[in-house]
């Protein structure tokens, strides 16, 4: 076995290169511009809220394999990556296979160093990387402590914490044909020297055990490739942990609603609208209102999103900028008449001739040929105004009044809010319907 370790200053050129500026990058290969969050110093990173953990109590790890089955095939690299706060460096440690005994050397190693870390980061590690791991533990005998099991079989994202599981629901939003780290990694504009996957690596090392004796400078140069595939591999986690911002802003049904803070409302008209946002077509006769808000993101992001309704009859498109720590989504105002209905409507009385429902305290006022009983489609009121459309169902609270256009239909709306709390709660949900609906502009 051969151990390599270095260690890499939070402000090494080889960083700095790694983590690139759009300036030096034109197009993604998804067909995106970088978001900003690729052009922030490594620095960023050290102090953000990304895992329930500091950063410098996870280690990111990955391995490299030469074959997908734990029963025919073996592990020729392990990596760790994890970041010295008294030195103001990461501390890069690879574990080479440089012959068919180093196996069981690289586990206890990579277990051993495990053991000082509360929380252990990887790349679709729970599908792969571990079951791998255990299984090759299991062969060799080898037992993993009480501590290293329990990160192991953690399920929570609370102890191992897969990045793939985390940024997978933002395949869609972000524009991506797949989620594996490259194409996250192509998103965040970083520019990989290491031109090969896992797969056509494994000719290569085998080639590389072949050189050993043959050919040693052919060996070197086939080690150097290998190496450098796991260690940007290492390094793309730490950039790709960027976009773990966008799952804080745009959650997923159950999760909490993300924190906002300095909300405001303001209203614009489309041609206002048209010179922010260029590239997209916004209908000349819709006014717009415009909600300002800061997320408490742990980094910064900036781009521009879509996300179209599910009524065909809404033909404008609500918008969401998001400029470093601010942000605002623009949403068409309608103007018209609609309906609010009332839950408890056999507590309520129907009035055809005009049109709305009263409680039946009021309704024994009224001479019962010009009344009946509500039903649950005859039980509203009706308000004529200016309304925001939602782009996701929203039920009616004590702060919150939902209006449609009739009891069946599934588009709803708000009259535009005034309360901060009526206020985070509508945009909230509008945050949260762009991670199955949302598409990034950013091109």
């Amino acid at each position: 076995m051969k151990t390599i370790q270095r260690k890499i200053p939070i402000n090494d050129t080889y960083l700095a290169e790694f983590f690139c500026h759009p300036e030096d990058v034109k197009q993604t290969t998804s067909g995106h511009d970088a978001p900003s969050s690729s052009t922030l110093c490594v620095e960023d990173f050290l102090t953000t809220d990304l895992f329930p953990v500091s950063l410098d109590q996870v280690l990111f790890f990955d391995i490299e394999t030469t074959g997908l089955s734990p029963r025919a095939s073996s592990i020729y690299l392990i990596g760790t990556l994890y970041y010295d706060v008294s030195l103001q460096q990461f501390i890069m440690t690879q574990w080479f296979a440089d012959n068919s005994k180093s196996e069981p050397l690289m586990l206890s190693h990579f277990l051993e160093q495990l053991e000082s870390f509360a929380m252990l980061c990887h790349f679709n590690g729970r599908t792969f990387d571990i079951p791998y791991v255990l299984q090759k533990c299991e062969k060799h005998q080898i037992v993993p402590s009480a501590h290293c099991q329990a990160i192991f079989a953690d399920q929570e994202q609370q102890l191992s914490y897969d990045m793939l599981i985390a940024l997978r629901p933002l395949k869609k939003l972000l524009g991506l044909s797949r989620c594996n780290q490259t194409s996250l990694e192509a998103y965040a504009g970083i520019i990989r020297t290491d031109q090969y996957d896992g797969g056509r690596l494994i000719p290569i090392y085998s080639a590389y055990r072949q050189d050993l004796l043959l050919h040693p400078e052919q060996a070197a140069e086939k080690e150097h490739l290998l190496l450098l595939h796991n260690d940007e591999d290492l390094l793309g986690m730490l950039a790709v942990m960027a976009l773990l911002s966008y799952r804080h802003l745009f959650t997923r049904k159950g999760e909490p609603l993300p924190a906002l803070t300095g909300l405001q409302i303001t209203c614009c008209d489309s041609a206002y609208l048209q010179k922010q946002c260029p590239d997209v077509t916004v209908c000349t006769a819709s006014e717009y209102c415009a909600i300002s808000f800061a997320p408490e993101i742990p980094v910064p992001l900036t781009g521009w999103f879509c996300c179209s309704y599910d009524d065909e009859e809404l033909h404008d498109t609500c918008l969401l900028s998001l400029e470093q720590t601010s942000g605002t989504l623009w949403i068409p105002m309608i103007q018209t008449k609609l309906k609010y209905f009332m839950k408890d409507y056999k507590h309520y009385y129907y009035l055809p001739e005009e049109d709305t429902a009263v409680h039946e305290s009021v309704a024994s006022f009224v001479d019962k040929e010009h009344r009946k009983k509500a039903t649950a489609a005859t039980c509203y009121l009706k308000k004529e105004g200016s309304f925001l459309p939602s782009l996701c169902a929203i039920t009616s609270s004590e702060n919150t009044y939902v209006f449609r256009q009739d009891y069946k239909a599934k588009q709803c709306y708000l009259a535009v809010p005034e309360g901060d709390a009526e206020l985070s709660f509508f945009l909230g949900n509008q945050l949260a319907s762009f991670l199955q609906k949302g598409i990034s502009l950013s091109e």
